[in-house]
Order: C-alpha cells, then structure tokens, then sequence
C-alpha cells in the first residue's frame, strides 16, 4: 500500500462498514478500496483486523454480506476479462479480491456471541447476484470459481500460445503421475497459486470450528462442492498437479537443506499448501445417515443433482456434484510400475531430506527451518495413500525400498517420541508400520539384517547382529518405557505390531529378547493391569507374541525361549492372578507415589525430573487432553543380570549350589542386592487418567470383568512349554556344572604335582595362589559353558522333541487388522487441520484469533 494515507483511507472504508448500516451497492467509495487499495497480502491480513471484521460481521450483518458479495462480483468480472493477464491493474485487483475473500470466509465460519453463523445466509442461501439480480448460491459459485482460477491461462499456468486470453485450461503443473514435462511455469504463476490455494483451504476449513463430537458427522458444504466435483477433467488435473507439485524435487546439484531467512520460497509454499490441500479433498467423506448408513448429501449436493443421462465429462467448469469423491476413486485407480516408483521414491527422498536436515549441523546449531523438507507431511501421504489404494501397498511390501522406508520411519519415530508436538507423527507412523505388518510378506522382509549406520550413535543398539525386527522390538520397548503421557495413544498399534509380526521372528537377538520379556513383566503386573481397563488389551496383544513364537518360531528363537523360561515366573503369576492382591498391591504403589511427590513437593534432597525435551518453543496447538498421570509398577522376579546387562544362565539349586562362593569383588552380596532393587525406581509405562485422578473418577475393576479375559489368555500352552525346557536347561547346567568339577578337579591335581618342594614357603604360597585362581576361572567357565550349550540345545531338533504336543492348542496366523473407527477418524482429521493451521500462522495468520473448535490452540508468548 502506496502511504500512511492509503492505509488510513482503507482502514476508515472497515470502520465506515461497522457504524453505517445498510450501505447501498452504489456506494462504491465504500466497496471498491477493498479490491483497489491493498499492494499485497500483509496489507489484507494487517490492516483488516479479526476485531474490526467481527465488529462489522455482529453490528452490520448485511454490510458483511454485501462486501463479500461485491468483492466476489468483482473477481468474477476480472476473471471473465480476457486481457486479464496483459492488464496489470486487473491483475493486481484479482488478487485482491481472493485475499479479501481469504480474510473474511474464516469469520463467517466460527460461531457469533449469540452462538449462530452467517455461513447459512451467506454461502448456501440463493439471493439476487448484485448488479445483475438472478439468483445464485454464493457457495457454489465461489468454490468453482477459485477451481478455475487455478487453471487460468497466464494468471497460474502458462498460455499454450504468445498472447492468449486468459481461459480455463486444465494443464497438470509439474511432471509427474500424468504428465511427462513440466509446463515451465513463472514464479508469478507459482505465487498466484499459493494466493488461491490459501483461498481453497480457507473455503474447506469450516471443519475447524465444528467441535469433535461432531466432526464425522457434520456437513462441510464447501469441501462436498470440491471433493464430489463431477468433472472428471477438472479432477484429474488437479489431483495430479497437488500430487506433482508436492513430491517435486527442487534440490539442485549439492544443496544444503537448509534456509538462512525467515521467508518461505514461494515454490516450497506451494508444495505445502498442495500437499495440504490433497490431505483435505482425500481425506473428506460425505457424513453417513444414521438410518440406513449411506452418504448424505449436503444442500448444496441436493441443490445441483442432474439427470442420469448427464454426460459423466464435462468439458467445461460447473457445480454439479456426484455421488462419490473423485478425488479417492482416481487415487484408488492409480496402478503403474512408474507410477509406483515416483510416490515411493519422492517419498522416501522427503524422509530422507528430513534425516539430512536434522543430522546437519547448520541446522542443529542455528536452529533454522529446513528448506523443503517435509517429513510429516510425507508420514500423512504415505499413509492416505495406503488406505486408498490397495495394490500400492502390494506394491510396497514386495519392493526393494520397503526396508529402507521402514528405517526412515523408525528413525523419525525414536527422533519425535520425547516432543508432544510431535505426538501426531509418532502416532501416523505407528498406524502405516500397523497396517503393513498385516502383511505376511512385509512381515518376513523384517527379518533381514538390519545396517544401524544411517542412525545417530544415540539411537543405536549395542548388538552387532540385529535384524530389522530386532530394531522394531527395540524401538518399542524405547517408547513404551518412556513414560510419555502423549505416547498412550501409540502403545496399542506398536504392541499390535509386534504381535502381527510375531509368527516370522526368527533369530531374536538377546537384547531383544530380554526387552521382550521385560516389557511383558511390567504389562503382566497384577497392578497394571487393574490400573485401566485398556491395559487388558496390551497385555492380550503381548500375550499373542509369546503363544505364536511357542507354536511356530520356537526353534528359530534359542535366545527368546531362554529369556521366558528364565522369567516364567511372570506367567505363573498371571495364571494365578488374583483380584484382591492386585488392588492391595495398586494401592500400596499410589500411596508410596504420593507419598515421593510429597517429599519432592516440600523440597528434599531428591534428583529433580527432567523436563521434556523437544526443539524450540511450545507447540501453539495441541489435541487431546493436556494432562496425564502415570502409574510405577513394580517388576517380579527378573533373571538375574551380570555387570554387562547380559542374563546369566538358570541354574539349578543343586547346581548353584557347588559354584564357588564369590570373592571380593565388585558383584554385591545377596542382601545387598535385595537391597538395591528396592531402592532402585522400576520401570514405568505412562497411563492417561480420564479425570483428575480421583478415587471416583478411578477405574474400579470387578470379578466379573476378570472373568471376561482371564480364562481366554492362552497361558497353558505357553507354562507348560517353559516348564517342559525348564527341566531341560537344568539339566544341562547340572551336566556341564559336573564335567566343570571333574575338569577342574584335574587341572589343580596337576597343578599340585608340579610345584617345587624345594622352598616351602614359596610352594605354600604358589599352592593357594593357583587354587583361588582356578576356582575363580572354574565358575566363570561355568557360566559360559552353561550358556553356550543351553543355546545350542534350544537351537536343535532335540528341543523340538522334547517340547510337548502343541497340536491342539496351535493358533492361526491371522493379523489384527487396522480399523478406522470413528474417533480414529475425528483425531485424523484433528491432525491434519491442526498442520494447516499451525502452517498458516506464518506470514500471515490465516486462521489466527478465530475461534476454532476441533483442536485446542495453546496462545504461547
């Protein structure tokens, strides 16, 4: 805007709006500066304020209507002009108009003081066109009308010749799925779409000021105009240009992904609004009628239903809607090798960028936003693009680059798990990871060796032969034992995870298997288990992993079966769960926690806890509950572990009873070690609390509700295998305990027999030297030979033989399935919008200050 004069005569045109009611449509010194005034987009968002339109929007009513209708006339008129493009002036007011636009729609959307909307009256009410007087739905006509400009000739693509009028012409932008070549588009065509694609999300953002309760089933007129478009031309270009513009690569020769200004480059917007403005047309389903569980159509559907003889192409723009989301249905018929290989592959580059991006150091020391690097929004696309289509998946679980897909993921999983803003990632990558382990085929692919060197040392795993499984186990474990509140949401599709991929494991490395087995000795603690009612379903789920590796996988996995017989104590106790020890032992350990945070409270020498740690500044949005508590559960009888972390073999009473007695070494004493368990705080897994955490608000669990899962755990088979092996390894540590002695027995009789007699003294010395050294070095032998025997029998036929019959009690393989229920659908949706919104708080704030509903926006300082 040209000076301080201009900006005050367009901020007296907002003011004169509010206190003058009724204004005429001749009144064009009152309408005419918004279109004429403003030189760019700050000026609209800065000098239109979110008071002054609420002001004119509650005081004026239909000067608010009247100014959207004039400012949407007026698009029209420059739109249809065909030296739109040549005229500079035009070009300038076209803008203004959508910038307008953009500003008020949001307003017109979120509920006034009196809890009405103006989106009825102004958008979906017929009503006389200014200056022409036919009736029309300003809704329809401005959802078709941002469309077209998307498509215009020299305003956002280029014109097929020198000096063409400005047509709608549907033209893919970029190279791609669709389209060989690019169109060489001008950094003034690429703004203009950003302009009207924040136009487009503006008009299908009235899902955010629609409380969740009724997110899947409330109508969003504008979006159902878009999304049910039947103009199959019209939405293969655009599906098409979103999907291309999105996954281009715009990195040349060696860039560095990173910026070094606070300004996004128009091109890396217009990839992000494409990719958002694909989440929202792919994700949209019309709402299904409670009766009889078929799509309704919106009004504005109803209003524009044409006869079956309708030609199903039309060649030129309209507002007819059909009966089923287009957009979806070509998504779904997408089925080429090449096409295949660009979405995997730009993809996995997105992925990839992002690990670069947060590895580099100019990123970890400037803390700057990275440069066209879109991980989450890749996690989101993957995802949708799964669900829509069902042989990209087939493709994707029998390709080479599944693996490489699956390390990005989890790498982003271990990077966002401990920031809450990072929640939504966390969670949209543990849903994928879900559903392709339904996947027999991707299921065995995991069992390949896994290479830890794309990872940061700190989120390696000290094992040399890991497999991806093993990393996947791991992986869990790391987020389960974290403690996160945020992460309760996640814990189920991890667990299901693992239980999906359970009847492939083979060769579960040690580490692995001890985390296995500890994770379920906290998940099978009588307390846990009574603390919600979900934590039920975990331990179902981790149940399953153990009965399909006993049944199927026992001979593959020498290390696992070692580690449950080793703590089969856990099993028995769950076989013998009791419902009043349980509740005894939750309330001695929410006493003994209220009784810790007392003693932090009033300030004890104690260690503080630290804070979350995540980059920058609080998220400005979050969604869910804000607070969570979570409960200590205390492990049972765990194998004991040497100073190296590893399980020492189980040996018999007879057995453990000719080791020697330790020396004075570093290992504590029985007592001591009794000790220190207690003192030492036992893992804890976080559980959200509905309520404040009240003995009302508490779950309360009954008998008949342990009836209802305790006698369907498949427990039998499971205790009677490990009782079975239990015999066995004793007996193998017995065997070599015995040939130890006898070994060892011989070796000090030699040793004895070669000692000089001639000093004495010297041979009395030499003689108890060599004794204490050789019983040391007998018992450590012990260990080890114990260990590698067990291993190799557990690994042999001769296990197989010995284990019990098991034909009875064999389960089918067969996956839990991903189910999108309602409030799976709700978060989505929460999820994607709360992306946009964040994204549009900069430069601008689109939606800032406006009162939306779906999510909860945190004003951070």
């Amino acid at each position: 805007m040209g000076g301080e004069n201009s900006k005050l005569a367009f901020r007296k045109c907002a003011f004169r709006l509010a206190e003058q009611r009724s204004l005429p449509d001749g009144a064009e010194d009152a309408w005419s500066p918004f279109w004429l005034l403003p030189e760019g987009p700050h000026d609209v968002f800065s000098l239109v304020t979110p008071a002054d339109i609420r002001r004119i929007r509650d005081s004026a009513r239909e000067n608010f209507i009247k100014l959207v209708d004039k400012v949407f006339d007026r698009l029209l008129v420059l739109k249809a002009a065909k030296d739109l493009t040549r005229n500079q002036a035009s070009t300038k007011q076209l803008l203004n108009c959508v910038r307008i636009l953009t500003r008020l729609v949001p307003f017109a959307y979120e509920a006034c003081p009196d809890g009405s909307t103006v989106e009825d009256i102004l958008l979906w009410t017929p009503r006389p066109r200014p200056g022409s007087g036919a009736d029309y739905t300003l809704g329809k006509q401005l959802v078709s009308a941002a469309i077209d400009l998307l498509f215009t000739s020299g305003f956002t693509v280029p014109p097929a010749t020198v000096g063409e009028d400005a047509v709608v012409r549907y033209a893919i932008w970029d190279n791609g799925i669709g389209q060989a070549s690019s169109l060489g588009s001008s950094k003034d065509h690429v703004s203009n779409r950003v302009e009207v694609l924040r136009l487009v999300l503006v008009l299908a953002s009235k899902t955010m000021y629609v409380p969740p309760a009724m997110a899947a089933a409330a109508p969003n007129r504008a979006l159902h105009a878009m999304a049910y478009n039947s103009n199959k031309r019209m939405v293969l270009s655009l599906l098409c240009s979103l999907l291309n513009t999105s996954l281009k690569d715009r990195t040349q020769g060696w860039a560095i992904p990173y910026r070094n200004t606070a300004a996004m480059d128009p091109n890396d917007a217009l990839s992000l609004q494409a990719m958002q403005a694909l989440f929202v047309l792919l994700e949209y389903q019309a709402p299904t009628s409670a009766e009889n569980g078929t799509a309704t159509e919106s009004p504005a559907a109803a209003d524009s239903e044409t006869d079956e003889s309708t030609p199903s192409m039309v060649l030129v723009t309209g507002t007819e809607t059909g009966h089923q989301n287009l957009f979806r249905v070509f998504t779904a018929k997408l089925h080429r090798t090449q096409e295949f290989d660009y979405l995997v592959g730009s993809i996995i580059r997105l992925l990839e960028e992002g690990m670069r991006a947060n590895l580099s150091i100019l990123a970890s020391v400037t803390k700057q936003p990275t440069r066209n690097v879109m991980p989450r929004e890749a996690t989101i696309l993957l995802w949708m693009l799964l669900e829509a289509n069902a042989p990209f998946k087939d493709y994707l679980v029998d390709h080479n680059s599944s693996l490489k897909l699956f390390s990005a993921l989890m790498y982003f999983m271990l990077n966002s798990y401990n920031d809450p803003a990072q929640a939504g990632m966390v969670r949209t990558i543990s849903h994928i990871l879900h559903y392709l382990s339904e996947d027999s085929r991707f299921a065995t692919r995991l069992m390949q060796p896994f290479d830890q060197s794309i990872l940061p040392s700190a989120m390696r795993v000290i094992d040399a032969n890991l497999t991806h499984a093993d990393f996947m186990i791991n992986t869990v474990y790391t987020l389960l034992s974290s403690s996160r509140p945020h992460l309760v949401p996640v814990y189920s599709s991890l667990l299901l995870l693992m239980r999906n991929v359970s009847p492939y494991l083979t060769q579960v490395s040690q580490t692995t298997a001890d985390k296995l087995v500890s994770l379920f000795d906290i998940i099978s603690s009588p307390a846990f288990i009574i603390s919600e009612p979900y934590h039920v379903r975990w331990l179902i789920y981790l149940l399953e992993v153990f009965d399909y590796v006993v049944h199927y996988r026992a001979a593959d996995n020498p290390h696992l079966m070692y580690s449950m017989v080793q703590a089969r104590s856990c099993f028995t106790r769950l076989k013998g769960f009791d419902l009043d020890k349980a509740r005894a032992e939750l309330l001695a350990l929410r006493e003994r926690k209220g009784k810790s945070e007392a003693a932090r409270t009033i300030g004890k020498s104690l260690p503080a806890l630290p804070s979350t740690p995540g980059p920058g500044s609080a998220p400005d949005v979050a969604i869910g509950p804000a607070s969570a508590s979570s409960l200590e559960v205390p492990t049972a009888a765990t194998p004991a572990r040497d100073s190296q972390g590893t399980i020492s073999p189980a040996l018999s009473d007879k057995a453990r009873g000719k080791r020697p007695d330790p020396g004075p070494g570093p290992a504590p004493a029985k007592e001591e070690r009794q000790q220190n368990d207690a003192e030492t705080p036992p893992p804890v897994l976080a559980a959200a609390k509905p309520g404040t955490g009240t003995n009302s608000q508490q779950f309360q669990p009954s008998a008949e509700w342990v009836f209802s899962w305790l006698p369907d755990l498949p427990l039998d088979p499971i205790i009677s295998v490990l009782e079975t092996l239990a015999a066995c390894t004793d007996k193998i540590a017995e065997d070599v305990q015995r040939d130890a002695d006898a070994v060892s027995s011989s070796q000090l009789e030699e040793a004895m027999l070669g000692l000089d007699t001639k000093d004495s003294s010297q041979a009395h010395l030499a003689s108890s030297k060599p004794n204490g050294s050789a019983a040391d070095s007998a018992a450590q032998l012990v260990v080890a030979d114990a260990t590698a025997a067990i291993m190799r029998w557990l690994g042999s036929d001769a296990m197989a033989r010995a284990m019990p019959d098991l034909e009875e009690s064999m389960p089918e393989i067969r996956p839990r399935l991903q189910v999108m229920s309602p409030a799976l659908v709700v978060w989505f949706r929460s999820l994607l919008w709360s992306l946009i919104y964040g994204s549009g708080m900069k430069p601008f704030g689109i939606w800032k200050n406006t009162q939306v509903r779906l999510f909860l926006v945190k004003n951070t300082q």
